[in-house]
């Protein structure tokens, strides 16, 4: 997951394992109010992200199967989609 921070990781780590946020606080020697923002900030990724996949998945540069992403052009370039397409012309 590259696109939250170290900190954020921490932070889901011990929210899976049950932690409050208070609890979370105190072990990271922040305010409540530091972690809350962090799950903000979490939650604004994560939906930002669903958005993209959902995005990528539509002009066909990538599909989920079995909870796996896989992405249809080689390497991940973007610019094999229209190679792809020129292709599938064919």
């Amino acid at each position: 997951m590259g696109f939250i921070t170290e900190r954020e990781r921490t932070i889901l780590q011990y929210l899976r394992e049950g932690s409050t946020v208070k609890e979370i606080a105190r072990k990271l020697r922040v305010s409540d109010t530091s972690v809350s923002r962090s799950i903000s900030n979490i939650k604004i990724k994560t939906a930002q992200l669903a958005e993209d996949v959902e995005f990528l998945s539509t002009i066909g540069l990538l599909q989920i199967r079995s909870g796996k992403v896989e992405f249809l052009t080689r390497n991940r370039d973007p610019k094999a989609l229209a190679a792809l397409a020129r292709h599938n012309k064919s």
